[in-house]
């Protein structure tokens, strides 16, 4: 206890060091228009008119961003500086200021055209600035607000940032309200709506934040801290938390008419006394502790105030307090006596009259008594009298006074809302409660300090539900509260305490008074966080109204935040039977130890029509208009899976808050119909689970394509084909619909979605091959341009974002031979079975291809189901196809018969014997290539359509080309050269000076040796003793020789030469003469008729064959397949005239010989060189 030089002093309140008028480096806050005084305005103002339009805008631009300079911006923040003591850097004050300033500017231009617009709402060059206005403010507060979150600084500037963050909320409502009447799409609506919930949650607990941050910040052990830190709160309070309060209701969808908040949160001044604030040494926890708890909102009634004297000093002793339940709803309740009750003088009753206590003028007395000397000196610190007044919004009502008038004005701290009517009627605050700090310390001093509590006079004394607005009602207003259930300190921004239960039950009772007419009906919502999923329970008088279940908000342990909250509805509106009824509310359904916390419930006149309920409506249609009856039995055939996904979506989407029993209800029927729609489906693995996982089930396709999870347009799998740089080998996805799946003569469809397509080519092969080359343009998204796609908050696509909707009449559709209607993303081809047979197991051929370079694309929901029975003419015509494919089918047999006998003749003749180990002696690669020829002349082998898919001789053909595929390794093996067909370039030999490999016109390698310098070598190893047989084809252009030579390190040379001559040259081991190769050939073909047949040589079959698979619009001629013959070794054209094949024999005594090419003159072109080791 500090020692006061004063002796017998009585000092005057106002002349001590006052913390709430405390300057700060010699500068004051000027009273009258502070702050406070704007922040209270602003807070009636929303609480009174807010409804969107130009009284809105401009109510804002009178209140504050029409009126402020920036001497009131900076008083903004010097108030909190004073608070925190602690002073914003010039530069970070100056860029506040300034852009504040730019605001108010920007503000007041967007304001004058909003009313501008507001009178002449058509006039387009109007609109157009409303559109442009909107841009700009919604930019410039984007941009500034960020630079009120200053480092260091986010305390200090906080009053500055929740008025920019209401701003801004404002704006975005604007454009969510009016933005189709300025001419904005609705998806850049849509866009700006999610952009105002997401920064109402993110403005809220921002300024919440730092609100406790700055709380904590300034907290400390004496009173003198104490009075600090409950300005703080008291100041922010009004300043921040208030206005912050009101930011849910800028949801302009969820509150669409005029909605009526109330805050029952309290603030306090400080205990009135002299000399308090310092001089109290660890007397702020005791000082707080006298702060009333969390508690049920109730109405003062009544003070009788005691009085008791001291050494011949009167002073307020102690009091009792009566209340009433909000509504008068129960009988009135006494608090404990607080204080003591002396009696000095006769008790002073202050009663409750007009609108509440709105103001007290108190008499704090301190005095230092002097008994004697030393400890015998006593303080008595004390409230000597206080006048109460009395709010009425008509007339002057007589004040009650205890005692005498003083000089401490409630006013002073918290002021009136309203300067331009008198306090009784402008006032801010009522008087809500008062507790007595007491405090004696024997002989040393007295403490006796009356502690005032204040509620803002939004909270009414009665539970009012009008018929024309949205009714908020706290549920701290209740009468009564359930077993179990408890009132906590609310988050900051609910404007008052809340209700909590741990357990399930009643949770509390409220008292309402209904002033619209009995008829009037309203549905219920809540506003909840819990831990769990529950049920919630409403009753009326006790006659049950509603029932629903909800599901949980947050993870247990969490602290409370805007996110954590959730508004939830019933859809079954209600109407009351009496004027005033018992409103109950009940939670169920959840395990005990879970959290269920309660802020308020709203009351709705049931014919205002919220987005969530339209919503609803549309999703019940959609839902319903997917079954063939309301008993969801059937599908119907013309809804697709795509679209089964899109209602899908749009159940998803429904508002938990305001629909989840009709959401769940709805969401079980969607996934029915998903399962209806699987089980027609007769493709397997529809959802690309995978590709090529299993041999002769589900997908199969080239691997290049990819399989990617849902996006925006689709909501399951899908896969994405790209283009290739051969059509000889094309991006490919098919599947074979099995025989036993399909009805006999029926119609059967293939459909699905395509994003985007290039050059895709869709098949349905059976009798005939229908065909459709589909072109999509690439905007498939279902976002419109103007929006960007939106993302969800775990980088999912958000599917609840506005988009375009499903339109049934944009289908492909490609029947009975009609063209396809290109660019939709909807597609659809059909196809007729006729008869069906198990064991010939024709199927349908479900192919995707893309053959093209530039070519792409995206799909997925694709079905293949059953369309309808044939009937009439489809079923004759199905009848007619039949016949023609068998007779065909019939004709082919007959043909491959001839065709397989020579092809297996030619084949045959390459092997020693039946065993296919060991070719013939005198096999060379032309013989093996004119066999494979020849095998390469059975039809239908594959597939023409897509060369991967066996056709009716696959097995016949792969029987051959797997006896072919052995003659060429034995050959190979054979052969000790390595690359000696130049396929690899010049993989394997050595070069000296200029040379090439060079690909010709017949897709043949060929090594050009164009100077007489030049010379390619290799070295082979061989058998000693052995025979070889060293073989060339090569063409000799100019004057000069070509020479290939074989030698060992001891002069054993040989070697074959080449010229363009036209003389007969012989050489002593060359049994080939100096003729072209075709004459070689034929000399073969004399020797060998059935082995070395000519290339040219047609097959024993008719000219006009045309493939058993055709379109019907086809003609009977033959359909070719040009890649056919790229299955495995490459097609082996002919050489041109002039190359010619000769041959020697060589016996190497050593195990190395060396092969030189080389030329005396002009150019040597080299086909191949063969040394083949002879038989034994």
């Amino acid at each position: 206890m500090d020692n006061n030089p004063n002796i017998n002093e009585c000092i005057p309140y106002n002349c001590l060091s006052n913390p709430e008028v405390e300057v700060l480096g010699g500068e004051r806050i000027e009273t009258g228009y502070t702050p406070i005084d704007i922040s209270l305005s602003l807070t009636q103002f929303l609480l009174s008119e807010f409804v969107p339009g130009a009284g809105f805008v401009l109510g804002l631009v009178d209140i504050i961003w029409g009126i402020f300079g920036p001497s009131q911006w900076d008083a903004f923040l010097v108030q909190i500086e004073q608070l925190i003591n602690q002073r914003i850097e010039e530069f970070a004050r100056n860029q506040a200021i300034s852009r504040l300033e730019g605001l108010s500017n920007l503000y007041q231009i967007y304001a004058e055209s909003f009313r501008e617009w507001e009178a002449d709402p058509t006039n387009p060059a109007l609109r157009e600035e409303m559109r442009i206005q909107f841009n700009d403010m919604n930019s410039a507060l984007t941009t500034a607000i960020p630079l009120f979150a200053v480092q260091n600084y986010q305390v200090p500037l906080l009053s500055v940032y929740v008025q920019a963050a209401n701003l801004h909320l404002s704006v975005l409502r604007d454009v969510s309200v009016f933005g189709q009447r300025w001419g904005f799409d609705a998806a850049t609506i849509n866009s700006r709506y999610n952009d105002l919930t997401r920064l109402i949650g993110n403005y809220t607990d921002y300024a919440v934040r730092w609100y406790n941050t700055g709380l904590e910040r300034v907290w400390g052990p004496d009173s003198r801290d104490w009075v600090r830190y409950n300005q703080f709160r008291r100041e922010l309070t009004l300043t921040v938390l208030d206005i912050v309060a009101l930011f849910s209701n800028y949801d302009s969808r969820r509150y669409p008419i005029r909605t009526v908040s109330q805050l029952t949160r309290e603030i306090y001044t400080n205990p009135v006394l002299e000399n308090f604030d310092g001089s109290f040494r660890g007397m702020a926890q005791r000082i707080e502790q006298n702060i009333r708890q969390p508690h049920l909102m109730d109405i003062l009634n009544s003070i009788t105030i005691y009085t008791d004297v001291h050494r011949g000093f009167n002073y307020w002793s102690g009091h009792q307090i009566t209340a009433s339940p909000v509504g008068f709803s129960g009988p009135e309740f006494a608090f404990p006596l607080f204080g003591n009750a002396g009696n000095a003088a006769p008790p002073v009753l202050v009663s409750l009259t007009g609108l509440g206590i709105f103001r007290t003028l108190s008499s704090p007395l301190y005095r230092r008594i002097i008994l004697g000397s030393g400890p015998n000196n006593q303080e008595l610190f004390v409230l000597d009298g206080t006048e109460f007044s009395f709010a009425s919004l008509t007339t002057n009502l007589p004040s009650t006074i205890y005692r005498q008038r003083g000089t401490v004005d409630s006013l002073d701290v918290i002021p009136p809302q309203d300067n331009s009517v008198p306090p009784r009627a402008g006032f801010s605050h009522r008087l809500s409660h008062v507790t007595m700090l007491s405090q004696a310390a024997g002989a040393v001093y007295t403490l006796r300090a009356p502690t005032f509590s204040w509620q803002h006079r939004s909270a009414e004394f009665n539970n009012i539900i009008p018929s024309s607005q949205i009714t908020q009602i706290p549920l701290t207003k209740s009468t009564n509260l359930g077993s179990g259930t408890s009132v906590v300190k609310g988050p900051g921004f609910t404007g008052g305490d809340i209700l909590r239960r741990t357990s399930p039950g009643q949770i509390s009772t409220l008292r309402v008074n209904i002033t619209a007419p009995l008829s009037q009906r309203y549905r219920v919502r809540i506003r909840y966080a819990s831990t769990t999923n529950l049920q919630f329970h409403t009753s009326i008088d006790g006659r049950p109204i509603n029932q629903g279940n909800f599901s949980a908000t947050m993870s247990s342990g969490s602290n409370l935040q805007s996110g954590s909250f959730r508004t939830v509805g019933f859809t079954t509106p209600f109407n009351f039977s009496n004027g005033s009824s018992v409103f109950t509310l009940s939670a169920h359904v959840f395990n005990s130890g879970n959290e269920v916390y309660i802020d308020r419930i709203e009351f709705v006149p049931a014919e205002v029509t919220f987005e969530a309920e339209y919503d609803l409506e549309r999703a019940q249609k959609a839902v319903n208009e997917l079954f063939t009856s309301s008993n969801q039995i059937g599908l119907k055939t013309d809804v697709t899976d795509y679209h089964i996904d899109q209602v899908s979506n749009l159940v998803e989407c429904l508002s938990d808050e305001f629909c989840l029993d009709e959401k769940q209800e709805l969401s079980e029927k969607v996934k029915h119909a998903k399962r209806l729609s699987d089980e027609r489906n007769l493709l397997q693995d529809p959802n690309f689970r995978g590709i090529n996982r299993q041999l002769d089930r589900g997908w199969r396709g080239s691997t290049d394509i990819t399989i990617q999870g849902g996006d925006d347009v689709f909501k399951e799998n899908y896969v994405t084909l790209l283009g290739t740089f051969d059509e000889c080998y094309p991006t490919y996805l098919y599947q074979k619909i099995d025989e036993s799946k399909l009805k006999a003569y029926t119609r059967y469809q293939l459909r699905g979605y395509i994003e985007d397509s290039q050059d895709l080519e869709i098949y349905l092969i059976r009798y005939n091959a229908k065909h459709e080359t589909v072109n999509v343009p690439g905007t498939g998204s279902l976002w419109p341009l103007s929006a960007q796609s939106p993302i969800g908050k775990c980088g999912e696509p958000n599917r609840c974002a506005p988009h375009l909707e499903w339109n049934p009449d944009l289908d492909c559709s490609c029947r009975d031979g009609e063209k396809c209607a290109h660019h939709s993303h909807h597609f659809s081809l059909d196809i007729d079975v006729g008869c069906t047979d198990l064991n010939e197991d024709l199927g349908v051929w479900v192919i995707f291809k893309i053959k093209t370079q530039d070519g792409h694309a995206r799909l997925g929901n694709l079905e293949f189901l059953e369309e309808k029975p044939l009937v009439g003419e489809a079923l004759a015509r199905v009848k007619r196809a039949e016949k023609k494919w068998r007779d065909k089918r019939e004709k082919l047999e007959w043909e491959t018969n001839i065709v397989y006998k020579e092809a297996k003749e030619s084949v045959d003749a390459l092997f020693v014997n039946s065993q296919y180990d060991q070719l013939q002696a005198d096999t060379n690669i032309a013989m093996i290539h004119a066999a494979d020829k020849r095998v390469h002349s059975i039809r239908e082998a594959y597939l023409p359509e897509l060369s991967v898919i066996p056709g009716v001789n696959a097995a016949i053909f792969e029987e051959l080309e797997g006896r072919i595929f052995t003659a060429f390794s034995l050959y190979d093996a054979r052969n000790v050269i390595k690359n000696g067909d130049f396929n690899n370039g010049l993989s394997c030999w050595n070069v000296k000076g200029h040379v090439d490999v060079e690909e010709q016109n017949n897709q043949r390698s060929v090594l050009v040796v164009p100077e007489w310098e030049a010379e390619v070598s290799q070295e082979v190893r061989v058998c000693p003793g052995r025979g070889y047989i060293l073989r060339v084809t090569a063409y000799k252009e100019g004057y000069g020789e070509g020479c290939v030579t074989i030698h060992e390190i001891e002069n054993n040379t040989d070697e074959l030469k080449f010229s363009n001559c036209v003389e007969e040259e012989i050489y002593p081991n060359n049994t080939v003469t100096c003729n072209d190769y075709t004459v070689n050939q034929e000399e073969y073909g004399g020797a060998y008729t059935s082995r070395n047949r000519g290339y040219n040589e047609a097959p024993s079959v008719p000219a006009d064959y045309a493939s058993v698979y055709e379109e019907k619009s086809y003609t009977d001629g033959r359909r070719e397949n040009p890649c056919e013959f790229n299955r495995g070794y490459r097609d082996y054209t002919p050489l041109p005239v002039g190359y010619v094949t000769k041959e020697l024999e060589y016996f190497p005594e050593t195990d190395k010989v060396w092969i030189e090419i080389g030329e005396t003159e002009g150019t040597f072109i080299v086909d191949s060189v063969e040394l083949l080791l002879m038989e034994e």
